[in-house]
């Protein structure tokens, strides 16, 4: 089971069709929002308990959950392979070379859900995995959103055979990223908080693009700069 905390992830959750079970503080019930997903559960035959606000502060683990925790099933035919046999649009992979911030993958989840991203690949060892804190700052994008822990060597050799283009985002990329085409299928590459993407990872690639900084930094946050670059697609994507 999966636990998310706070009104936005259970809605979300609600919505999907998953939600199984809720915890909700007592001290909560006059939030309207709060009020209306104990009606909705209650119309839809979901379990819920009334706690205590000790009781529900002693079961949450992010400290923000507003109240209310849903328990949500963790779906059970997720494959990487699967969803690259069955995306029948042009599909968009995002790998993250260790990423350990939950508030970075939390964020990216979140805008991986708005950009149309069918799956996210983290390595095995090294990073962080989908942690409460990741389901609450993602804001219901990771009920949607896939995160497969593998080899992103596996991953990367697996997804050019199948025709898919591998993009690195790196400073040292030899493009400017709103000057390539990203609409087709495509896999992302992005380094964590403590280093860009692997230089053996990188080589992998079939090309590089940075994003132009004109200040004075280096870089931008893992989390932005994969924005940057999946809104670019969805813009050329309407173009096209």
């Amino acid at each position: 089971m999966i636990k998310l905390e706070g009104i936005n992830p259970v809605t979300e959750a609600l919505k999907s069709g998953r939600l199984v079970s809720l915890v909700i503080g007592d001290k909560w019930l006059q939030n309207y929002r709060v009020k209306d997903l104990v009606d909705k559960a209650e119309k839809t035959g979901i379990s819920f308990e009334i706690v205590s606000a000790e009781k529900i502060n002693q079961v949450s683990v992010t400290g923000h959950h507003q109240g209310i925790i849903g328990y949500v099933r963790a779906p059970k035919n997720w494959s990487f392979k699967q969803i690259l046999s069955e995306t029948e649009r042009e599909l968009c992979v995002l790998i993250l070379d260790h990423v350990q911030d939950p508030q970075n993958l939390g964020a990216i989840l979140r805008t991986c859900e708005a950009t149309m991203v069918d799956t996210v690949l983290i390595p095995k060892k090294g990073s962080v995995g989908v942690t409460p804190t990741v389901h609450r700052v993602s804001m219901g994008g990771s009920i949607y959103v896939p995160v497969f822990q593998q080899s992103l060597y596996t991953a990367v050799k697996l997804l050019q055979t199948e025709g898919v283009e591998v993009i690195g985002l790196d400073q040292g990329g030899g493009e400017i990223y709103y000057d390539t085409d990203l609409s087709g299928a495509v896999a992302f590459v992005a380094g964590g908080e403590s280093r860009s993407v692997s230089s053996s990872l990188l080589d992998k690639c079939d090309r590089v693009v940075r994003i132009p900084m004109h200040g004075r930094l280096e870089s931008l946050n893992v989390s932005i700069a994969t924005s940057i670059v999946l809104y670019e697609r969805i813009r050329q994507l309407s173009l096209s």
